[in-house]
């Protein structure tokens, strides 16, 4: 019985793996031959098993795929012109409506400028004369007193004004005393009255050349008691040396800004604005100065000047707005932005909040209701602001809602 199974099984298998009957006489060869007949069946039994278990893996994931089920996500969508979103994003968005009305505004303008010096509070010194700088007292950043020397310049022209002024005056000191001699004389009857008539004309000449000579001596900023022929430059006010554009050795024009002196505790910040909005400013409204790229309390200002001339290239006017700068916030020649809190007549227009206002490719819009959960995107015209509201020129009617919160989340769901 057992030979008929042994049989049965060798003659099931593959011919591959079936008994081999190795020569007569080579047991060890006959025993070997049968251990790798085995082994290759053995690695045949374990292909078919991990085929099988891969199956039932793969089957079973996608059972299990298909039992997955697939969620919504909950976003806006449009239906032609219109988006829709749910009840769930627009609490979870905060969107909320206000209307559009009529209402009177008066502009808060936003206007972007430049600090520069207050012409009142500045001062330029010039050489005056040629000559040679001989000895700087005073460089940039130091503060200086009206009048204190800024520099010292040598001059050959100040030195013959002042040698003319001593010869002069000598001259008239001679012609003084002629003239007593010439009064004593007359009044003894030795001498004519027309030599005493003579005398005194000659002495009032001779006051006449000394007053000439020594206005010429102050125009070139000499003085009798100072060096001869050395210029002193002066500062003409109380300030900082802000500028300065000599050296010591160098030789000098009488036409050279020399020094520049300034209060920098006055300064002014121009602004150009648009010429529809002049008729709102007035002088002396309240400004608003922030410095671009610091984040600080905002620094007060006042409006001091307003032009009276519309440049025909950009159809802005000029405004200058007056700062105090004793903290030294601001400084000549820095960007700002400045809000213009102005005063001028309010203007009835159809307005809606500053927050229901976003720009879609670069153009103004706003989110129109158009029913529950339900909004249009619309384009409008806008027109100035008071700050917390923006007026509409075109675009929408009294009595339509927008949205007026929740513009920035609906904008970035929709517009990805």
């Amino acid at each position: 019985m057992r030979e008929e199974t042994q049989v049965m099984n060798e003659e099931t298998m593959p011919p591959e793996l079936g008994p081999q009957r190795p020569p007569s006489g080579d047991a060890s060869a006959a025993q070997g031959a049968q251990g790798t007949r085995w082994g290759r069946w053995a690695l045949a039994a374990g292909a078919l098993t991990a085929l099988v278990v891969g199956g039932v893996v793969v089957a079973r994931s996608r059972a299990s795929a298909e039992t997955v089920p697939v969620v919504k996500a909950d976003v806006p969508y449009v239906e032609g012109k219109t988006i829709v979103f749910s009840e769930a994003f627009r609490k979870r968005a905060g969107v909320e409506l206000a209307p559009v009305r009529s209402m009177p505004l008066v502009p808060q303008l936003k206007v972007v400028g430049t600090v520069d010096f207050d012409p009142a509070h500045v001062g330029a010194v010039g050489t005056r004369i040629r000559g040679l700088v001989s000895k700087l007292h005073k460089l940039e950043g130091e503060r200086v007193k009206q009048g204190d020397v800024l520099a010292e310049i040598e001059s050959a022209e100040l030195g013959e004004a002042q040698a003319a002024v001593t010869v002069v005056g000598a001259q008239r000191e001679a012609a003084s005393l002629n003239e007593k001699r010439e009064e004593d004389l007359a009044a003894k009857g030795l001498s004519t009255a027309r030599e005493y008539e003579m005398a005194t004309a000659t002495h009032k000449e001779q006051r006449a050349l000394l007053h000439a000579a020594q206005q010429r001596v102050k125009a070139l900023s000499g003085s009798a008691g100072g060096p001869f022929g050395v210029y002193m430059l002066r500062s003409p006010l109380d300030g900082t040396v802000v500028e300065r554009h000599i050296f010591a050795g160098q030789s000098v024009e009488s036409h050279l800004i020399a020094y520049r002196v300034a209060d920098l505790d006055h300064l002014w910040v121009d602004l150009a604005v648009f010429e529809s909005h002049m008729d709102a400013i007035r002088k002396d409204d309240r400004v608003e100065i922030t410095r671009v790229g610091i984040e600080a309390d905002p620094i007060p200002g006042r409006v001091a000047y307003v032009g009276d001339v519309v440049d025909p290239s950009t159809r802005n006017i000029e405004v200058r707005i007056a700062v105090e700068n004793e903290k030294r916030l601001l400084r000549p020649g820095q960007a700002v932005n400045a809000i213009i809190r102005a005063s001028g007549p309010a203007r009835t227009m159809l307005a809606v909040p500053s927050t229901a206002i976003t720009y879609i490719n670069g153009s103004p819009t706003v989110f129109v209701s158009d029913g529950q959960d339900r909004v249009v995107p619309t384009p409008v015209e806008v027109g100035f602001s008071d700050g917390q509201h923006h007026g509409i020129t075109s675009g929408l009617s009294e009595g339509q809602e927008v949205v007026s919160s929740g513009v920035f989340a609906l904008k970035s769901e929709f517009y990805r």
